[in-house]
């Protein structure tokens, strides 16, 4: 029996899970769409993961039993998935069991496909699996297969190896252990996921594809996370689905969608990946490039789109109105459905508000792909102001993640030279000439920047959940906006001169975070927070659910600033997390910044290019500090830091009974200690982090985002792994990092207040590396 190719959606990112009453909107939407699966899968339900042998309680259970009932009546496959490899002991036949019970519980609500996930964990065995499997491989493969087996071999049943891209094949695709042992003992009825060339792949290609169906024995799955924004809570992809080639079907078995961790912004990724499906399956000529061309079919789903602004509900999870298509896009009418008998109270993972509200169902998409009638008055309905071509724009400012929309480059590149302007480069132009050509730079520009804060102020319509969801990320382009406009005007009134600036790029999405907003940001230097424009801005309530957060890397010019002062700000959050994660103002009443010059001030000068800070719109308010080579910090600290502070702070009497704890911080200074960082840490741990955070900063995921800046840049300065260290009663803390991946680290003589932990960076494939599995730009 031949299997039909598959095209739907995963929810596997990381974050608050959607609501059931949003899954349950999402199926006749996709069902419009051409699509026709849905894999439950989010990282952060904890009974899909980190609590996965724990069964459903009766009111999950039938919570469950409707979301699956609701998928079927669409036609929509329902995959259920768990994710047992953070702890499961291959070898117990009580784990097995637990395994086969959940699944069974799953099954008798009516589900019939499932998937085991092994992703995101440490590939190593449990010391009671290693009498009896050789490899982390052999026994997901044997669990994988008695699970498939107990099942009664659904037709679908999928598997997500430990290795599912080529950078995290360990030591590299070719010479992978791994990927072979899945290929040649997992059943060849269970299907295996795949994301690409890496995580977030930008191109997969034919020749990749192919290369990974031979080790795997079977055609592969995609697991796509070209949309997904976990990584980056400042960014939302509404982009088209693109870097993929039609002719990449005939050698798959399906793709899976992983978007936007937001609902109701996935319509567009959702909707071009139908249209590329769509005209790929249906195709029987040859396939070519020129099939799927991913501008048309995102100007046909903004079309589509376009009147979901004009909505009015609160919110889907509230009220969700059912929209049917007739001959055009005009004809809506809103119906009542019968009603049902409340639901039960909910448990937290497992949430849906009322069964006695209708459901959505997005007009079906059109046929054809026309383009897009950017110079034309369009007879398309407007929600209030809200045109094509404003959407167009927000689209290109939340494009994809390696690349912005058009007109958001043009924007980026005209501040760029507006900012960078050089007189002196322009030899062979009369110099009378320069200011008239930058003012007229500049004018363009403002006028593109009030096309963009029109844009915003018809966000704000009838659709409060679509507005709830863009207006976090567009809010902080206007502010980078109002940054740029103001410091253009302190340039023509001649308050500042054109800087030389270096800005960083990285092939990674992920290391220097938050998009085009970020973009406007890294190119305006330090001086440009000087403007007094930007200090009359109102700030909003850092505690509401609109606050922007920035990650932005440190720069040595802050110091200096005396409107923006970075250093002293960090000084401050250091301060007030000295008692033991508390405020410890009262602990150095009389020298305040002793306790920074002791935990900040040294990263700050000898390390600066891996500080990041986070900011609010009422500052600073979180950092990170790193270094590559820890003993070479120490020794630095020693020969060039501590002398200054002995300078600075007088060392106290030889009574310590009189001491206080400014006075035992003034003792460190004075007789410090000899550091000699033991070989369980230079070793595979050379490099070191120091992190913290405000309050008000905590609990929203800022610090995941601030750590991977760091990370990432600690590995693209060539170390082998990260160390770090934390009071042993600091659960919350200790918790954090196990989840980011860092393992506690033996001691050879255990400190009684310190717990090391550490993260060994994985291998992955660098640019140029393993060309001859790729044929995309990524491998060269």
């Amino acid at each position: 029996m031949v299997k039909s190719f598959i095209c739907g959606v995963v929810e596997g990112f990381y974050g608050k899970p959607w609501t059931m009453k949003q899954r349950a909107d999402l199926f006749p939407r996709v069902a419009n769409f051409g699509m026709d699966t849905y894999m439950y899968a989010p990282k952060d339900d904890f009974k899909h993961r980190s609590a996965w042998r724990i069964p459903y309680s009766p009111n999950e259970s039938e919570q469950l039993r409707r979301l699956i009932e609701e998928s079927k009546l669409h036609n929509i496959r329902f995959i259920y998935a768990l994710s047992p490899g953070l702890d499961m002991i291959f070898s117990s036949e009580k784990e097995m069991k637990l395994l086969m019970d959940k699944l069974d519980q799953v099954r008798g609500l009516g589900c019939d496909s499932f998937a085991l996930l092994f992703d995101d964990i440490e590939p190593q065995l449990h010391p009671a699996d290693e009498v009896r499997f050789q490899t982390p491989a052999h026994a997901q493969a044997y669990v994988t297969n008695e699970v498939y087996h107990h099942m009664r071999a659904p037709s679908t049943f999928l598997f997500c190896p430990t290795e599912y891209c080529e950078a995290y094949c360990q030591p590299s695709f070719y010479q992978s252990s791994y990927l072979p042992i899945i290929g040649a003992e997992l059943n060849l009825g269970i299907d295996i996921l795949w994301t690409g060339p890496r995580v977030i792949s930008k191109h997969i290609s034919c020749a990749s594809i192919r290369a990974v169906n031979k080790v795997l024995k079977r055609k592969v799955i995609i697991w796509d996370n070209l949309h997904a924004n976990d990584y980056d809570q400042r960014r939302m992809f509404l982009g088209p689905y693109s870097g993929r080639s039609p002719a990449l079907v005939p050698l798959l078995s399906g793709v899976l969608t992983n978007p936007n961790c937001e609902y109701e912004i996935n319509f567009i990724p959702l909707r071009t990946l139908a249209i590329w499906s769509k005209l790929s399956i249906e195709t029987t000529d040859a396939l070519s490039e020129d099939i799927y061309d991913p501008s048309k079919a995102l100007n046909s789903a903004i079309i589509d789109w376009l009147p979901q602004f004009s909505i009015s509900e609160n919110c889907t999870t509230e009220i969700p109105l059912i929209i049917r298509r007739e001959n055009n896009l005009e004809s809506m009418e809103i119906e009542q459905p019968p009603e049902k008998e409340d639901s039960p109270p909910t448990e937290e993972m497992m949430s849906i508000e009322s069964e006695g509200e209708a459901k959505k169902v997005l007009p079906s998409p059109t046929d054809e792909v026309p383009p897009l009638p950017l110079d034309s008055d369009t007879m398309l309905p407007k929600h209030e102001g809200m045109s094509i071509e404003n959407l167009s724009l927000l689209c290109d400012m939340f494009y994809l993640p390696y690349q912005h929309g058009a007109r958001a480059v043009e924007l980026l590149q005209e501040l760029s030279w507006l900012v960078n302007f050089n007189p002196d480069s322009k030899q062979d132009v009369d110099e009378s000439t320069l200011p008239a050509e930058w003012t007229r730079k500049a004018e363009q520009f403002r006028l593109k920047c009030g096309m963009i804060d029109s844009l915003f102020s018809k966000i704000d319509g009838p659709n409060r959940s679509l507005h709830y969801e863009i207006h976090p990320y567009v809010t902080e382009v206007q502010s980078a906006l109002y940054r740029a406009k103001a410091y253009i005007s302190r340039i023509e009134r001649k308050e500042c001169s054109f800087p030389t600036l270096d800005i960083p790029r990285d092939p990674e999405p992920w290391v220097f975070q938050g998009g085009f907003g970020a973009e406007l940001t890294r190119i305006l230097p330090a001086e440009a927070y000087k403007t007094d424009e930007v200090s009359r801005r109102p700030v909003e309530n850092p505690s509401a659910a609109t606050c922007v957060y920035f990650v932005r890397p440190y720069c040595v010019a802050d110091q200096t600033l005396k409107q923006v002062p970075v250093q002293e700000d960090l000084y401050k959050i250091c301060l007030l997390n000295s008692d033991n994660g508390q405020d410890g103002s009262h602990l150095f009443p009389d020298h305040p910044d002793i306790i920074g010059d002791r935990g900040v001030g040294p990263y700050l000068e000898f390390a600066p290019e891996l500080a990041y800070v986070l900011t609010d719109d009422a500052g600073v308010c979180g950092y990170v500090l790193g270094v590559v080579d820890t003993q070479s910090f120490y020794e630095d600290v020693y020969t060039k830091w501590l002398p200054r502070m002995c300078e600075k702070y007088s060392a106290p009497g030889p009574d310590k009974s009189t001491w206080n704890s400014t006075a035992e911080v003034a003792n460190g200074f004075h007789n410090p200690p000899k550091v000699i960082i033991p070989d369980c840490l230079s070793g595979p741990y050379p490099s070191h982090i120091k992190f913290n955070l405000l309050p008000r900063a905590q609990g929203k995921g800022m610090g995941e985002s601030l750590i991977t800046c760091v990370l990432e840049s600690l590995k693209n300065k060539g170390s082998k792994g990260v160390h770090l260290d934390i009071s042993p009663d600091d659960i919350r803390y200790l918790n954090f990092y196990t989840s980011l991946g860092f393992k506690e680290i033996t001691m050879p003589t255990q400190p009684l207040n310190q717990v090391f932990l550490g993260k060994i960076f994985p291998g992955e494939v660098k640019d140029g590396q393993n060309s001859e599995i790729s044929d995309d730009p990524e491998f060269p």
